[in-house]
């Protein structure tokens, strides 16, 4: 697992003036943070040695600013930026780039910074390039697999529950999201089983909720990615959760407009701030909505809501049974028929 390695690196006290955490795995994100904090600041009062400032708030002024603060009472003072926009593709004010170059190029030896960004960051810019040599480019991919198996097996036993290898496995096998969450349903089991309890697979059945908002994202990016094996898979375990085919396919056809609505706003350069309040949604449902929206484009979007339409149709008044209504809709739209 790479991010042991993150983690055993930081433990023996090796610590680097400046940070790229990027990736999908918030919660180990926020590990390491914490680790780097503590090594740093020790565990006691961090007060005016620890500022954590939101990128897409900040000004680079606020930012320099914070850098170039000298400690109180302390050796070093550490500064965390998350959401960063800087690292990503796609334009930036003018200058903004050159700047934050200029920044990491005189950091001080007396400030520890964290930069933090969900999703890739383009590796052909200089910053990139510069926190790469100067200090740790690290990236958290979601945890899968054997890796996902043996993160379950430590917190349930953290918890002082237990869990058979396989069924470790079996959680990871359907397990779709962060582990911020999984946690929480990790949580939810070990109470459930009780003080050196066995969690079973009909435990994690009965329990654990995986949440339609969330598996209808994936279905939708397993159809951007013309991935019909894994859409139709994602239904089947939605349908037999007893997910109701109409709110299915009400949410799949909003997820699709949305898409639509922010890739147009993000063509007149609309900051994705300005694109969440203009459609009346959370931040991250933007930035994903955008993340998703390069996988389609209008005419695909367009021809996707049609095949939506049709579906609607026939679950109301139609012939054929939900079930293969939805499968004959995702196979259409990952094979392209009509699109």
């Amino acid at each position: 697992m790479t991010y042991r390695r993150y983690f055993g690196e930081l433990r023996q006290g090796n610590i680097a003036p400046v940070y790229l955490l990027f990736g999908e795995e918030d919660y180990l994100m926020d590990e390491v943070i914490n680790v780097i904090a503590e090594q740093v600041l020790g565990t006691g009062e961090r007060g005016f040695n620890y500022d954590h400032l939101d990128g897409e708030e900040a000004e680079l002024d606020d930012i320099q600013s914070a850098i170039e603060t000298l400690p109180f009472g302390s050796p070093r003072r550490l500064v965390v930026v998350k959401n960063c926009p800087y690292f990503r593709s796609g334009k930036t004010k003018k200058g903004q780039r050159e700047r934050l170059v200029g920044l990491l190029e005189t950091l001080p030896a007396t400030t520890c910074i964290v930069f933090r960004t969900r999703g890739k960051v383009d590796g052909r810019q200089k910053a990139v390039k510069l926190i790469n040599r100067k200090g740790r480019l690290w990236e958290f991919p979601r945890l899968k697999g054997r890796d996902l198996a043996s993160w379950i097996t430590k917190c349930l036993r953290r918890e002082g529950a237990q869990i058979h290898r396989e069924t470790a496995f079996y959680l990871a096998g359907i397990w779709l999201y962060g582990l911020h969450r999984l946690e929480g349903e990790l949580k939810k089991l070990a109470s459930y089983v009780g003080e050196k309890g066995k969690v079973e697979r009909e435990h994690i059945q009965l329990l654990v909720d995986p949440g339609i908002k969330e598996n209808v994202f994936h279905l939708l990016d397993a159809v951007g990615k013309r991935r019909t094996r894994r859409a139709l898979a994602l239904l089947n375990q939605m349908l037999i959760a007893g997910e109701p085919p109409l709110l299915l396919l009400f949410l799949l056809s909003q997820r699709l407009r949305i898409i639509g609505a922010a890739k147009a706003l993000a063509a007149e350069n609309a900051s994705p701030r300005v694109i969440a309040s203009r459609l009346k949604q959370h931040p991250f449902v933007i930035e994903k909505a955008l993340e998703q929206g390069r996988q389609f484009n209008y005419d695909t979007i367009r021809a996707c809501l049609r095949e939506c339409l049709w579906a609607d149709r026939q679950l109301k008044g139609g012939s054929l049974e939900p079930r293969l209504v939805l499968e004959l809709l995702l196979l259409k739209i990952t094979a392209g028929e009509g699109v």
